[in-house]
C-alpha cells in the first residue's frame, strides 16, 4: 500500500475539511440514488458545525480519518453502546472517496472505529458494494429496514454482527 495513505484519529481541526469531504462522499456514494436537488440543499456551514460538535463531543475518540498526502479522503465514526443496556455500538458512517475504495483504507477505518466489537449499522438497500464490504467483516442483514423521508424516501437496511 502507498506509504502516504494513513488512518489517524480525527480532531477538532479537521471539522472544515470533514464537512467538505462528507458532502463529496455523499455525492459520489448516492449519485444514482438521490436527486441533484437533494445535494444542492446540503449546506457546508451546517456540516462544519455538525463536525465541530462531533469532534468535541463525548465520542470524539471514535472518529477516524483516512489521509493521503495531507488531504482527507475518508472517515469513519461510531458511538458506543448505551451504558447499562444491552445495546450495540453503532457504526454511523464510513465513507471514502471513490478513488480510494478498494485501497484497504475502508478496512483500516472500520478496524479503527469499532475493531472487532459487536455493532450495528444502517446501509442503503441499493448500496450493494457497501453491503458486501460489511458482510466480509461479519455483518449480516437483521431483516429490519426503514425509510428515510429526509433522504427522498431512501430505504436503508440494518446489519449487525
Amino acid at each position: 500500500m502507498d506509504s502516504e495513505l494513513v488512518v489517524r484519529r480525527a480532531g477538532p481541526s479537521d471539522a472544515d475539511e470533514l464537512a467538505d469531504l462528507h458532502l463529496r462522499c455523499r455525492r459520489e456514494t448516492y449519485a444514482g440514488l438521490l436527486s441533484a436537488s437533494f445535494f444542492e440543499k446540503q449546506n457546508l456551514a451546517d456540516g462544519t458545525a455538525q463536525w465541530s460538535r462531533i469532534l468535541t463531543g463525548p465520542h470524539a475518540d471514535r472518529h477516524w480519518v483516512a489521509v493521503h498526502k495531507g488531504r482527507l479522503v475518508g472517515f469513519a465514526g461510531s458511538v458506543p453502546p448505551a451504558p447499562g443496556t444491552s445495546s450495540l455500538a453503532e457504526l454511523w458512517g464510513i465513507y471514502l472517496l471513490s478513488a480510494y475504495q478498494g485501497s484497504g483504507l475502508g478496512q483500516q477505518l472500520l478496524e479503527a472505529t469499532i475493531g472487532t466489537e459487536s455493532a450495528t449499522l444502517w446501509v442503503a438497500r441499493d448500496n450493494t458494494r457497501a453491503q458486501a464490504f460489511y458482510r466480509r467483516n461479519g455483518f449480516a442483514a437483521s431483516g429490519r429496514e426503514k425509510i428515510l423521508d429526509d433522504w427522498e424516501g431512501m430505504t436503508v437496511i440494518q446489519m449487525v454482527r
